[in-house]
């Protein structure tokens, strides 16, 4: 997906998080990149574009934050492109809050608000 394309910033932090598939199974990952409407993770194999699953990202007070999720695109040996749906704004702020305790915690010095679109590329037509 294009930045473009994005509704919100995408922040690039490691976090740990847990997939959880339609069948019950459990891997760990690790986000790559996180915004309020999706991540990018770590390759799963049985994970493809437009599976949906449950993720389990780890709030700063160590419980876990339960996500609906479908996978938009899918990089071989790479990682999966993942938007989550049916959010509510409370789980947004929670996501906004691991968000900024990550980039605390990793001695960030800015602190973007999650909820702004992130900037455009200005195309070179316009």
């Amino acid at each position: 997906m294009s930045i473009n394309q994005r509704k919100h910033t995408r922040f690039s932090l490691d976090i740990p998080a847990t997939i959880v598939t339609k069948f019950g199974d459990r891997q760990e990952t690790l986000l790559q990149q996180i915004s309020i409407g999706g991540c990018f993770t770590d390759w799963e194999e049985n994970i493809y574009a437009g599976d949906e699953f449950r993720l389990e990202i780890e709030l700063p007070n160590k419980n876990r934050l339960p996500l609906k999720c479908k996978a938009i695109y899918r990089f071989e040996d790479t990682g999966i492109g993942v938007r989550f749906y049916e959010i509510s704004q409370f789980e947004q702020e929670l996501i906004s809050k691991i968000i900024s305790e990550r980039m605390i915690r990793e001695g960030l010095p800015i602190f973007p608000d999650p909820f702004n679109q992130p900037s455009k590329y200005i195309e070179e037509d316009e």
